[in-house]
């Protein structure tokens, strides 16, 4: 059984993370935009009202969203990071044991 982690798999992970958190940049912005048309479009008679305040109630929720996906992308790219220290550091303890490989697979070789 192997043990350890993937950085690369782990670092892509991350690198998806922050396309979508790029993606949600505009986030609040596209809300509040989008609710302000609505609101023009059902201003005429007879009109619906309140979206103004629905607006307003929901544009935090999208803020946090954004900062959510931010703080997710740069989690797992840290965890990729510190996985692939620990890795390195366990790499030559498990190496020196035995002439005959220990792990399945090697351990980081492409960092």
């Amino acid at each position: 059984m192997a043990v350890g982690m993937n950085p690369s798999e782990a670092h892509a992970g991350g690198d998806a993370s922050l396309t979508a958190a790029t993606r949600l940049h505009d986030l609040p912005t596209d809300w509040s935009e989008a609710v302000q048309t609505i609101s023009e479009a059902m201003s005429h008679p007879p009109g619906v009202t309140g979206w103004t305040s629905f607006g307003s109630a929901y544009e935090e929720h999208m803020q946090d969203v954004k900062s959510h996906a931010d703080t997710l992308a740069e989690n797992i790219q840290a965890a990729a990071s510190e996985g692939a220290r620990t890795d390195d550091a366990a790499a030559g303890d498990y190496r020196g044991i035995s002439s005959a490989p220990i792990l399945s697979r090697a351990v980081n070789d492409n960092f």
